[in-house]
């Protein structure tokens, strides 16, 4: 069951250090407090993080934040959304709320009220059963593959280029001959057994580990298609700021 003090926030704002100046004692609410900008934040970002919870900010105009809102939430639709923004910003408000947000918060934020809508996610998240979001990572330098809810597995060498082969391919989908190119082998000489060997054991990896079904599909005399969102992690990025907790 998911506590409070077992929370991820993830807050975005539109200048950094700015949001949550009206609420010092936040951190103690949450186990994971997290930073970034609107223009820096990436998908990578929030897939590793694998957030309860996200407060984003909203300003000026907000178009770009309220884009940054409608993907994450396409993405992530069972993570809790709180927005921010200027008392008279009604109109914002009301996009925010089409575009997914659980709670629009006014500016400066009252640390009370913030706290009681976290606790109010909470309670809603106590009682999710399906999973937040279905975004899986693979990180290329530890050659292991991030699930939704922020764990990783370990992957072997020929796990780790299924999967590669996988998220390069045009909508993760991969003919039975770029898998086996992928794994470094001669098609036209390859025992194809051999490949659904190596899927058939990672799915079940997975899905022992997940504790749900895998998102690989066999495709009849095709290949295989990868049906959760695949993103590659190249340890190249700046890691957004932590708040201490």
């Amino acid at each position: 069951m998911l506590e409070s003090s077992q929370l991820r926030l993830l807050v975005v704002e539109s200048v950094a250090g700015r949001l949550l100046s009206s609420c010092p004692r936040l951190h103690e609410h949450v186990s994971c407090l997290q930073f970034s900008t609107v223009e820096k934040l990436s998908e990578i970002d929030v897939a590793l993080l694998a957030p309860h919870i996200v407060l984003l900010e909203l300003d000026g105009q907000a178009g770009v934040e309220l884009d940054l809102a409608a993907r994450m939430h396409r993405l992530w639709p069972g993570v809790g959304f709180i927005l921010a923004c200027e008392p008279e910003q009604m109109n914002l408000r009301l996009q925010g709320y089409a575009h997914g947000a659980d709670y629009c918060l006014v500016k400066p934020l009252v640390e009370v009220e913030l706290v009681s809508v976290i606790d109010a996610l909470a309670r809603r998240l106590r009682m999710q059963v399906a999973p937040a979001g279905d975004c899986w990572v693979i990180d290329s330098q530890r050659q292991m593959l991030g699930l939704p809810d922020g764990r990783f597995m370990e992957l072997s060498r020929n796990e780790y280029l299924v999967l590669q082969c996988l998220q390069r391919a045009p909508d993760q989908t991969a003919s039975r001959q770029s898998l086996a190119e992928g794994l470094g082998v001669n098609y036209m000489t390859y025992d194809e057994r051999r490949l659904e060997a190596i899927v058939s054991r990672l799915r079940r990896k997975i899905a022992t580990f997940a504790g749900r079904e895998a998102p690989i599909r066999a495709l009849r005399n095709k290949g295989y298609l990868f049906t959760g969102s695949l993103l590659a992690y190249q340890h190249e990025r700046t890691e957004p700021r932590r708040g201490s907790a």
